[in-house]
C-alpha cells in the first residue's frame, strides 16, 4: 500500500533540496510502487497548491510537453500514466522522468533556479510609464520625470499629467478656430508605453517605440491623428453639427482607418499594417503610397482583423486575446515564432537581440507571460521547453540552440 503522507514528504524535500540519499532511493521506490494510484495525485495536488507557481504553460502545452515525454525511452516502463487525466499526467510524467533520471533536477523548481542564477548578473528591468510629450513650438516635455498635475495650457487646453500614467487633453476655453494648426507628438520610447486622453475625448494607449501625432483642436468635420508603432484606441462618440456622426482617422504609413466610435488596436511597427477590431465598424482605406493598385476599402466588423500588405487589404478572424495582450499586461504567444516574439522583447525591455541561427526564428511558443517581470523571468520561461537558450550580455541577447 502507497503510504501518500510520506510520497509528499519526500517530494516536498525534493522539491527544496533538502532530500537525502536514501530518502531519493526511497523516493524513487515508492514512485514506481504508486503507479496510477490517486494517492500520488493527491500529493502532486497539495504541492502545487501550497507552491502556486507561475502559470506559464498552457493546457496546450502541458499536453504537448507530456506526449514528448510519453515518447522517451526512461518513461515507456511507466506507460500506465498515460490513462491520467491531461493536467496531471503531465505533472506526474515530469516528476517520474526527471526525478528517475539521476543528477537531474525536479523540471518546474530546478530549472528555473538555473535559470535564474544565470540571468542575474545581467538582469534587466520591464519597461513603464515613459514618453516625450513635444509641443507645437518644438519643446519637448520628458513625461515621466514631469510632476503629476497640469504641465502647461496651449491654445486654451490645458494639458495635465495623472498619477497612472496618463495625459490628459481638456479644452478650457473656446478661444481660437477649430481646426487651428497647432499640432502635439508624443512618443514613447523602447520600454515606454503611456495612455492619452485626447481633446475630444477619446482615449489612446500606446505601446513601446510607438509615436502619436494629433491637433490641439480638431476640426469641425473630421478627426484625425497619425500613427506609427502600436496603439489601442477607444474613439469618443461625436456628432457633426450638420447631423450625422463626426468621423475619426487614424493614418499609418500604410492604411487610413475610419471610425465613427468604436473600440480597435492599429499595430503598424513592421512593413505591414494591421487593425484589430473590437467594437462597432471601421473602414480601412489602402494608402495611396503603399502600393501600386487602385485604392482598395475594407469594412470591419467586431472581432476581425485587417492587414495591409503589398497585395491590398487582407480580412481575416482576429485573435483578440492576443492583439489585446501588451494592453492587459501580458506577453502572450498563439503558436508564435520565436523571431516575432524577440521584436516584442527588444521593444519592451529596450534591448537588442541576435540569432545564432537564424533558424531559431522560426520555433514556435505558447503561452503568457506578465510584461512586468524582469527580463530574466521571461527568457527562463521560453527556455523551459528545451529549444532555446539565451546569453544575456549587458542589453545585448543572444539566442542560441
Amino acid at each position: 500500500m502507497v503510504n501518500s503522507a510520506r510520497i509528499e514528504s519526500l517530494l516536498r524535500k525534493y522539491y527544496d533540496g533538502s532530500i537525502t540519499h536514501p530518502e531519493y532511493v526511497e523516493l524513487i521506490g515508492e514512485l514506481k510502487a504508486s503507479d496510477n494510484d490517486t494517492s500520488f495525485l493527491k500529493s502532486m495536488d497539495t504541492i502545487w497548491a501550497d507552491a502556486k507557481p507561475e502559470s506559464f504553460y498552457t493546457p496546450q502545452e502541458e499536453e504537448a510537453f507530456y506526449q514528448k515525454l510519453i515518447g522517451s525511452g526512461q518513461f515507456r516502463k511507466k506507460s500506465r500514466l498515460i490513462q491520467l487525466r491531461p493536467f496531471y499526467r503531465f505533472m506526474a510524467a515530469a516528476v517520474a522522468v526527471f526525478i528517475l533520471s539521476a543528477g537531474l533536477y525536479f523540471y518546474f523548481i530546478r530549472q528555473h533556479q538555473d535559470a535564474a542564477s544565470r540571468f542575474a548578473a545581467n538582469d534587466i528591468l520591464p519597461g513603464g510609464n515613459k514618453a516625450m510629450l513635444i509641443l507645437s513650438n518644438g519643446k519637448k516635455i520628458n513625461l515621466g520625470a514631469a510632476a503629476n498635475g497640469q504641465l502647461l495650457s496651449e491654445s486654451g487646453i490645458a494639458v495635465s499629467k495623472t498619477a497612472d500614467g496618463q495625459i490628459r487633453y481638456t479644452v478650457k476655453e473656446s478661444t481660437g478656430k477649430a481646426g487651428t494648426p497647432l499640432e502635439n507628438t508624443i512618443v514613447t520610447p523602447k520600454g515606454g508605453q503611456y495612455q492619452v486622453v485626447l481633446p475630444d475625448g477619446s482615449k489612446v494607449w500606446l505601446n513601446a517605440a510607438s509615436t502619436l501625432k494629433f491637433p490641439l483642436r480638431f476640426s469641425n468635420n473630421e478627426r484625425s491623428v497619425q500613427l506609427s508603432g502600436e496603439a489601442y484606441f477607444e474613439v469618443a462618440k461625436k456628432s457633426l453639427r450638420t447631423g450625422g456622426k463626426l468621423p475619426f482617422y487614424v493614418s499609418t504609413p500604410k492604411l487610413r482607418v475610419e471610425v465613427l466610435g468604436t473600440h480597435f488596436n492599429v499595430n503598424a511597427y513592421e512593413s505591414t499594417s494591421k487593425t484589430t477590431l473590437l467594437e462597432g465598424a471601421v473602414r480601412l482605406i489602402l494608402a495611396a503610397a503603399a502600393s501600386n493598385l487602385k485604392a482598395q476599402v475594407s469594412y470591419l466588423s467586431p472581432g476581425q482583423q485587417g492587414i495591409a500588405g503589398a497585395s491590398g487589404i487582407n480580412v481575416s478572424t482576429g485573435d483578440i486575446e492576443e492583439t489585446m495582450a501588451w494592453k492587459n499586461g501580458l506577453f502572450m504567444f498563439n503558436n508564435q515564432n520565436l523571431d516575432v516574439i524577440m521584436k516584442e522583447v527588444e521593444r519592451w525591455y529596450d534591448v537588442d537581440v541576435v540569432f545564432a541561427n537564424d533558424e531559431l526564428r522560426k520555433a514556435s511558443f505558447n503561452g503568457a507571460v506578465s510584461r512586468f517581470k524582469n527580463i530574466s523571468q521571461l527568457l527562463e520561461v521560453l527556455e523551459s521547453t528545451g529549444s532555446v537558450h539565451f546569453k544575456v550580455e549587458g542589453r545585448r541577447i543572444t539566442v542560441m540552440d
